[in-house]
């Protein structure tokens, strides 16, 4: 759905060990079932990680069907960068919270609505490559908690 260069929330800046201010590419899309939104999601690659993407400032570096739309490019040339590398794990957090008003607009929501937050986030070469974060809409989910053996009950 769209792509764009800049400072991360805190928390993502956090986990991926950027300084104040630091940059990251931020590669949005909208999950939708039978039409109807149910995530907003943005994965957060550091800016370093990957290769100067091409702007609106240096058109010359965009091919012709790039050239027409930039963002679009740049959001599959740190895909295409990320499915190079060799990925060593994940971990996740899920939390409930509040939907901001850019995710409320794109869930189709009200502010404050809830809503349900899964952070991920992604290991290669030792140390974060990137963190996904996932604002799920509260009215189309449902958590399962298990584990793959049953469990005896305590008696």
């Amino acid at each position: 759905d769209g792509y764009a260069q800049t400072a991360p929330p805190a928390a993502v800046a956090r986990l991926l060990a950027l300084a104040p201010g630091g940059r990251a590419h931020a590669v949005r899309r909208t999950r939708s079932n039978q039409g109807q939104p149910v995530a907003a999601e943005v994965l957060y690659v550091p800016t370093g990680d990957t290769e100067a993407s091409p702007t609106e400032d240096d058109p010359a570096q965009l091919d012709a069907a790039e050239a027409s739309a930039p963002a679009t490019a740049s959001a599959h040339r740190v895909l295409a960068e990320l499915r190079s590398l060799t990925w060593e794990g994940q971990d996740r957090a899920v939390e409930l919270g509040s939907a901001r008003a850019e995710d409320a607009r794109l869930l189709d929501q009200l502010p404050g609505a809830p809503v349900l937050v899964v952070t991920t986030r992604y290991y290669a070469a030792g140390r974060t490559a990137a963190v996904g974060v996932a604002t799920y809409r509260a009215d189309t989910c449902r958590l399962t908690f298990g584990n793959a053996e049953p469990l005896p009950l305590a008696s």
